[in-house]
């Protein structure tokens, strides 16, 4: 199935609850049950509001009666957090109340397929939550086949369940790699308020910072895997996007091989591998540091061959 994407949901709706009456009156309908304060105005990607909020509102909706629905819509993806740690439903909840402030009426809404609205623990932030489902009926043809797509692409969202544990270790981590292995760059967390799921075993660095980039080759990726079930070893790796099938088929240069680095397949990418010792997530960092520190020096010389001796790698 092809990939649909917010955006173009975000135009089949801006186009529909301006040019076709049902559409409107069933989304103002399922909104707050007030189809005749018709939409005479719809912008896409608008500012956020309130003071020190960054970021764009998908849809800012303004109605008759001059009031504002600040429309955030879902298909699959998590909910954003800026590089201060600003999560994406607290923005809209200050957005609305600024307007608020201002003496315009506004409220926010969560536009997504049914199963991403039951599934999210964010809803709450929002004021109204209208399913795509909900506004199915109102379309034929293209739209419709589009809103399906979408639909059946949701079945697989990704949606972080908070767990204390893992997101202490993930904070301990980073500071602790900052403090003593200050060349390599942990990215942000990308869920907002320290959230990290159970599951959350791989830690992700921060390329443009960490690794050189080398025009004979793809831009990388680097992860610390915590716990590999897919592999005998958990492995810090650098990973090619795309040459995944080459694997069997590509020399190890000498510099990675003398660092006991090797070279296999990670999914679909072509992964620069060096192992290292399984790490616990719902454990504190302080009770696993000598497994820490090995990790994270298996990192820094993974780091080193590829930003002095890279060019040595023919793909």
């Amino acid at each position: 199935m092809t990939r649909i994407y917010e955006r173009q949901t975000d135009v089949l709706f801006t186009t529909a609850l301006i040019g076709n009456p049902a559409f409107s009156t069933s989304f103002l309908s399922a909104v707050d049950g007030a189809p005749d304060n018709r939409v005479i105005a719809i912008e896409r990607q608008t500012p956020h509001r309130a003071a020190g909020h960054r970021g764009t509102i998908d849809l800012e909706i303004t109605r008759a009666d001059g009031s504002v629905l600040l429309v955030e819509n879902k298909i699959d993806a998590r909910f954003s957090v800026t590089g201060a740690g600003d999560p994406q439903p607290e923005r809209y909840r200050a957005s609305v109340a600024a307007l608020r402030v201002t003496g315009r009426g506004a409220a926010s809404v969560l536009l997504a397929p049914e199963i991403y609205l039951r599934g999210t623990h964010h809803a709450t932030a929002f004021d109204y939550h209208v399913s795509y489902e909900a506004l199915r009926p109102a379309l034929t043809g293209t739209d419709l086949a589009l809103l399906e797509a979408a639909i059946e692409q949701s079945a697989t969202h990704y949606n972080p369940v908070p767990n204390a544990s893992s997101g202490a270790f993930h904070a301990e981590f980073k500071n602790f790699t900052s403090r003593h292995f200050p060349e390599l760059f942990i990215k942000r967390n990308p869920n907002g308020n320290g959230v990290r799921p159970g599951g959350s075993n791989t830690i992700y660095f921060d390329v443009p910072r960490t690794l050189k980039r080398w025009s004979h080759l793809p831009r990388p990726r680097m992860s610390l895997q915590c716990r590999d079930l897919g592999a005998p070893s958990a492995s810090v790796k650098i990973m090619l996007g795309g040459f995944g099938l080459k694997a069997d088929n590509i020399a190890v240069p000498k510099g990675l091989s003398e660092i006991c680095g090797y070279i296999r397949a990670a999914g679909q990418s072509l992964g620069l591998v060096l192992d290292t010792p399984q790490l616990d997530i719902q454990q504190p960092l302080d009770a696993q540091v000598a497994d820490v520190q090995e990790g994270l020096e298996a990192a820094r010389k993974l780091t080193n061959w590829w930003n002095s001796h890279a060019e040595t790698l023919q793909i």
